[in-house]
C-alpha cells in the first residue's frame, strides 16, 4: 500500500515509518521542514508542506491507498490545523472505501478510575483541554458514513527507543536536579511500547475489518512517582524526585497539571482481539533501570511535543 503519513519528523512517526516499510508499504510524509539528515530508504518520499495547505492534504490522500495521521503542530493552533488536516482528508477520501487511521490519545477519557476503561463507554466529563480531540475522533469515526474506513487510536503513555516523554523528562531533572511529580504522584497512566504502537497503525491499516476507535497500551500501568524515583536513582548524580504542589504546576504548565494528576487507565482488548494486536515490548521501568534510555542517547523532545504526548 500507499501510505500518506503524518508525523514522521516526530517521535512516534519517525519509528512507524520503518516498521511501515519493513512490512513493505509505500510511505508519502509531509513535513514542514523536509529532514536533510534522515536515512535514505526505498520507497519513502518526504513532501514539503503543513496541515494549514487543505489542498495539498486533499491531493496527497487522494493519491494514497490510505492514510496514517499521527503528526500534531504541538503549539496552540493545533486544534484547528488538525481540524483542517481530518476534514482535507474526509473529502479526499469519500466514498472510497479507502483507509484513514487517525491518532488521539486516551486523556479524552478524563480519570478513568482504578478500572480500565475501553472504547464503547460514554465519554461524560473528559479534560476540558483535550475535549476537543475527542470531537475530532467523533467527526474522523462519523466518516464511515461517507464511505470511508475511519479508525482512531488512542495511546497510553508512549515510550521506548530513548524516546518520547520520558527523554524530556530525563533532560529536564538532568539540568535542575530534580525530577518531578505532580501532587503525590499516585495517578497511574497505561503506557505502550513505540514498537508495539506502529504494529497495530499497521494492523490498522491492512485489516478491513479495523473500524472505529481502538485503546493502545499494554496491561502495564505506571505511577508519576515511580517514573520519577528512577529517573533520579539511576540518571544522576545529584537528581532528587521531589513532589511539585498541584498550584504551582497550574501556575506553570496550566491544564497540563491536572492530566498529570489524573488516572487513566485503559483495556485494549478490542484490538487484540479483534486485529490480534499483541503490545509486547519491555517494561517501562525496565526501559528506564537497563534498556534504551540507559543504552542510547536520548532522542530530542521539546517541552511543547511532551505536554502534547499527555
Amino acid at each position: 500500500m500507499k501510505i500518506f503519513l503524518t508525523g514522521g519528523t516526530g517521535y512516534t512517526g519517525g519509528e512507524t515509518i520503518g516498521h511501515l516499510l519493513d512490512a513493505g508499504h509505500q510511505v508519502v510524509a509531509i513535513a514542514r521542514n523536509v529532514p536533510t539528515q534522515a536515512p535514505v530508504r526505498d520507497g519513502l518520499h518526504w513532501v514539503e508542506g503543513d496541515f494549514a495547505d487543505g489542498a495539498l492534504i486533499e491531493r496527497l490522500a487522494r493519491e494514497a491507498d490510505g492514510v496514517l495521521h499521527i503528526g500534531a503542530s504541538h503549539d496552540a493552533d493545533m486544534e484547528r490545523l488538525d481540524g483542517i488536516f481530518i476534514r482535507a482528508v474526509g473529502d479526499a477520501l469519500a466514498g472510497t472505501g479507502k483507509a484513514f487511521v487517525s491518532t488521539s490519545a486516551t486523556p479524552v477519557y478524563g480519570d478513568t478510575g482504578p478500572d480500565p476503561r475501553d472504547e464503547h463507554e460514554p465519554i461524560n466529563n473528559p479534560l476540558p483541554f483535550r475535549e476537543w480531540r475527542m470531537r475530532h475522533d467523533n467527526e474522523v469515526v462519523g466518516f464511515a458514513d461517507r464511505g470511508i474506513r475511519s479508525v482512531i487510536v488512542r495511546p497510553g503513555l508512549i515510550y521506548g527507543k530513548a524516546g518520547g516523554p520520558l527523554s524530556w523528562n530525563i533532560t529536564r531533572a538532568r539540568a535542575t536536579g530534580k525530577a518531578l511529580y505532580v501532587a503525590d504522584g499516585r495517578a497511574a497512566s497505561s503506557a505502550v511500547h513505540v514498537d508495539a504502537l506502529a504494529k497495530l497503525y499497521i494492523l490498522a491499516l491492512e485489516n478491513d475489518a479495523a473500524r472505529g476507535i481502538y485503546n493502545a497500551a499494554s496491561d502495564e500501568t505506571i505511577l508519576s512517582v515511580d517514573i520519577a524515583e528512577t529517573i533520579a536513582a539511576f540518571y544522576g548524580p545529584g537528581i532528587v524526585a521531589e513532589s511539585w504542589p498541584l498550584d504551582e504546576a497550574r501556575n506553570a504548565i496550566g491544564g497540563f497539571a491536572d492530566l498529570s494528576n489524573t488516572r487513566c487507565i485503559v483495556s485494549s482488548a478490542r484490538a487484540r482481539r479483534e486485529l490480534g494486536w499483541l503490545p509486547v515490548g519491555p517494561t517501562v521501568l525496565s526501559e528506564l533501570v537497563g534498556g534504551s534510555y540507559r543504552s542510547g542517547p536520548l532522542a530530542p523532545y521539546g517541552l511543547g511535543q511532551a505536554k502534547a504526548a499527555q
